[in-house]
C-alpha cells in the first residue's frame, strides 16, 4: 500500500514500479509529483494493471517520460486531469508502446504509431484524440 507515501520532495521516479507485473491495482492518487522531473519507466511492464489513476499527477516539471507506461499490456483506462501536461517533456520515446488495450475516455484506441507524448492527454474524440480518461 503506497497510497500514503509522502512524495512532496521527490524529484526523480524512474523505474519506481518497473516490472510490477503481478500488481492488479495500484493507488498513486495521492502522490504529489509537483517537483518530479523524471518519470521514465515508472510503470514500465506493470502488465497486470487494467486501470491506473494519475489524475493527481502534476507533471509540469517532468522532462523525461520515456517508457512511462511501456508494455502495460492489460491497461485499458488511464485516469488523468489537466495537471498532466507534457510541455516540459523532451524525451517521451515509447511512452505507450505495447499498451495495446488502452482506450481513451471518448473511445480513442491504442495506435502503435502514436506511442510518444502525442496522445498523452484527455481524449477529445476524433478532433483531439488522447489516451486519458477525465476523472469525474
Amino acid at each position: 500500500d503506497v497510497s500514503n507515501f509522502d512524495t512532496s520532495n521527490v524529484t526523480r521516479m524512474p523505474g519506481m514500479f518497473y516490472n510490477c507485473d503481478s500488481l492488479t491495482t495500484l493507488d498513486v492518487s495521492n502522490f504529489d509529483t509537483s517537483k518530479v522531473t523524471k518519470m521514465d519507466s515508472i510503470f514500465r511492464s506493470c502488465d497486470s494493471l487494467t486501470t491506473l489513476d494519475v489524475s493527481n499527477f502534476d507533471t509540469s516539471n517532468v522532462t523525461n517520460m520515456a517508457n512511462m507506461f511501456y508494455f502495460c499490456k492489460s491497461l485499458t483506462t488511464l485516469y488523468a486531469s489537466n495537471k498532466f501536461t507534457t510541455s516540459a517533456v523532451t524525451n517521451s520515446a515509447s511512452m505507450f508502446s505495447g499498451c495495446t488495450n488502452l482506450v481513451g475516455g471518448a473511445g480513442t484506441k491504442y495506435d502503435k504509431n502514436k506511442t510518444d507524448k502525442t496522445y498523452a492527454r484527455i481524449d477529445g474524440g476524433t478532433s483531439n484524440p488522447g489516451y486519458f480518461t477525465a476523472k469525474s
